[in-house]
């Protein structure tokens, strides 16, 4: 493609178009790692963000499961005991029913969390679900 376009060039010109041409060139060649490499960090700092954004709504459900759970009532009449009882029994239905999702996104978050460019505010997101998750089926237990 140089040949035609420099055809009617004279030979020092070609030559000087040609080298220009050649080092043009290999700076691209040598940028093409450094591109590469950012691509990579896009694409992961995408999915972590992607995933503290699909994260959230789990987060604050666990937070309100922990709110309604940890409640204090005076256990003084049976009528107070049954309502303690009918909340930790809805707690752990709810539970349950997170459970797949939950479990799901804590194992995508491990995944996330072994590539070694990861950011940081990653490994919170994946403690907070963790806890999350396990703090109030600690508490369920022991009630």
């Amino acid at each position: 493609m140089g040949e035609i376009l420099m055809a009617e060039r004279a030979k020092d010109q070609k030559k000087t178009e040609g080298d220009k041409l050649e080092a043009l060139i290999l700076k691209h060649e040598e940028l093409i790692p450094s591109v590469q490499k950012t691509s990579v960090m896009v694409d992961l700092y995408w999915k972590c963000y992607a995933y503290g954004d699909e994260l959230k709504p789990h987060v604050e459900f666990l937070d309100g499961i922990m709110l309604s759970s940890t409640r204090e009532i005076a256990p003084s009449c049976v009528e107070n005991v049954d309502e303690l009882i009918e909340r930790q029994e809805k707690s752990l239905s709810q539970l349950d029913s997170k459970r797949n999702v939950v479990v799901d996104l804590i194992g995508k978050g491990k995944v996330i969390l072994e590539h070694p460019d990861k950011p940081k505010f990653l490994e919170g997101n994946v403690k907070r679900i963790e806890e999350g998750w396990m703090i109030p089926r600690r508490r369920h237990r022991k009630d």
